[in-house]
C-alpha cells in the first residue's frame, strides 16, 4: 500500500507541476520514476520489479519498453516545467551551470548541462550524439534552451573543460550576461598586456606552479578579450591545463573553478556507481532520450530527499554527522530502500534547499 500511495504522489506532484503531458504519460514517467528509486540499476527487468501494479514481470518490462518508444516526450513538454518549478523555488545567491560530455561505450556520448550544489549536479537539459567530441552549435542550444528559466536577480556563473572553448561560446554568455571560466587548448594563441603573442604552452610555467594572468586576448583571427587566464601545472600531471575566465584570475577564482568537476560524480551516479546506464542495451538515441529523462527526473527527487534528510536533522540514521560519507544522490537513494523495509513516509520533490 505504501508503493502504491507513492506512486499516487508521484503523479500529483509532476502534475501540479505542469507537466504537459497526458494523464497516462504522467502515470508513466512516475511509475519509471518510481522504479528507478527503487531498482539497483536501469536494466527493465530490474526497473519492473519495483513498479507499484500488478502484472507479470514480462508484461510491465513490455510497458516500460513501450514508454521508450513514446515519441511525443520532448524536453519542452517533460522536463522543462521541473526545471522552471527548481529555479522558482530556487534561494542560492547564484547558479552555477556545468557542462560536459560522457560517453557510453563507443556509439553515444551524453552531453549535459546541470546546476552545481553540493558536489553534484542538477539535471537540467541534455543531448543524445553519436560518439565523440561536440560542437559550439549543440552547446549553445542547451544553454539557450536553460537561458529564459535562469532567476534575473541570482548571479550566472557557466564552467567547462576545454571542449567548450570556442570564442561564439565565450561570446554568447557576454551577451547573457554571464560570467565564465573554461577550459582553453594548450596551443591556443594569446596575446598578453604587453601585446605579445605566444601559445599557452609557451607560457613561463613549471611544474608544480599556478600562475595568473589578467586582461589576455584569445586566438590571433578573432582576438577574444580582454579575459583573464589560470594557468595550472599540477606536480602530478604531464602537461599544464589553463582557464579562461571574465571575472579576475586569482586563487579564489580557482577554487571556485572547481565547481565543474562536480559533474563528474554525477555521472558516476548515472553508470557505474548507480544507475548502471553504460550497460544499456538500447541502440537508439530517441529511445535512450527518454530512458534519460527518467534517469533526471528521478536524480532530482533522489537530491532532493537526500536535502530533506540534512534539513530535518535524520542524516545520521544513513550516515555519518561529522564525517559524512554520502552525496545527497546516495542518501536519497539508500532512504527509499530504508523507508520500504521500515515503512516510513517518503518525500516527494524537485527542489532544494541552501543552507
Amino acid at each position: 500500500m505504501q508503493s502504491v500511495h507513492l506512486q499516487k504522489k508521484l503523479v500529483q506532484q509532476l502534475q501540479e507541476i505542469g507537466l504537459e503531458l497526458s494523464k497516462p504519460q504522467l502515470v508513466n514517467l512516475a511509475l519509471w520514476s518510481h522504479g528507478l528509486a527503487t531498482s539497483p540499476d536501469c536494466h527493465l527487468t530490474n526497473v519492473a520489479l519495483g513498479l507499484p501494479i500488478p502484472g507479470q514481470r514480462i508484461n510491465l518490462v513490455q510497458r516500460l519498453r513501450r514508454f521508450l518508444d513514446h515519441e511525443q516526450l520532448s524536453w519542452s513538454r517533460s522536463y522543462r516545467p521541473l526545471v522552471r518549478h527548481l529555479f522558482a523555488n530556487w534561494q542560492g545567491s547564484e547558479v552555477a551551470l556545468v557542462m560536459d560530455r560522457t560517453d557510453l561505450g563507443q556509439r553515444w556520448s551524453i552531453l549535459a548541462l546541470g546546476v552545481a550544489y553540493c558536489k553534484r549536479l542538477l539535471p537540467i537539459t541534455w543531448s543524445i550524439l553519436p560518439f565523440g567530441g561536440t560542437g559550439e552549435s549543440v552547446q549553445k542550444k542547451l544553454l539557450s534552451q536553460v537561458a529564459p528559466l535562469l532567476p534575473s536577480t541570482t548571479r550566472i556563473h557557466f564552467y567547462g573543460d576545454c571542449e567548450f572553448r570556442a570564442v561564439g561560446l565565450q561570446h554568447y554568455c557576454r551577451h547573457q550576461r554571464w560570467h565564465w571560466h573554461l577550459g582553453v587548448k594548450s596551443d591556443t594563441y594569446v596575446q598578453l598586456s604587453n601585446g605579445t603573442w605566444c601559445q599557452l604552452r609557451n607560457l613561463p610555467l613549471e611544474q608544480g606552479e599556478r600562475k595568473y594572468w589578467q586582461q589576455v586576448y584569445l586566438t590571433q583571427q578573432q582576438s577574444f578579450g580582454p579575459v583573464n587566464l589560470i594557468a595550472d601545472w599540477s606536480p602530478n600531471q604531464e602537461y599544464a591545463r589553463f582557464w579562461a575566465l571574465d571575472l579576475p584570475a586569482d586563487p579564489h577564482a580557482w577554487r571556485r573553478g572547481r565547481k565543474r568537476f562536480w559533474i563528474e560524480p554525477t555521472f558516476r551516479d548515472w553508470k557505474s556507481a548507480g544507475f548502471d546506464l553504460e550497460q544499456t542495451q538500447i541502440d537508439d538515441a530517441d529511445r535512450l532520450q527518454i530512458l534519460v529523462l527518467g534517469l533526471a527526473v528521478t536524480t532530482l527527487w533522489m537530491i532532493h530527499i537526500g536535502d530533506w534528510q540534512i534539513r530535518q536533522g535524520h542524516r545520521r540514521q544513513l550516515d555519518r554527522i561529522h564525517h559524512p560519507d554520502y552525496s545527497l544522490f546516495r542518501l536519497g537513494r539508500d532512504f527509499v530502500r530504508r523507508a520500504q523495509t521500515l515503512n516510513w513516509a517518503i518525500p516527494v520533490g524537485f527542489s532544494v534547499m541552501h543552507p
